[in-house]
């Protein structure tokens, strides 16, 4: 399992590491081993590169969390 597809089975199921998520995207990647192109790819939303970067031809799809400006 790539460490961006293990990163969202985590993300999904630990709700601590989500309220960090959603406060510090960048970081909270960053600190669990997502490269800089993971991390772009992300935040892009960009399918293509979501599945090609996961590493599994069975990826459907990844929901990818957009953080708001709280307004």
């Amino acid at each position: 399992m790539s460490a961006l597809s293990y990163f969202f089975t985590q993300l999904g199921q630990n709700a601590q590491l989500m309220q960090a998520y959603q406060q510090d995207p960048d970081g909270v990647m960053r600190a669990h081993g997502l490269t800089g192109e993971e991390i772009a790819a992300v935040m892009s939303g960009d399918m293509e590169k979501l599945k090609s970067l996961s590493g599994n031809d069975d990826c459907k799809a990844y929901l990818v969390i957009s953080h708001g400006n709280g307004e």
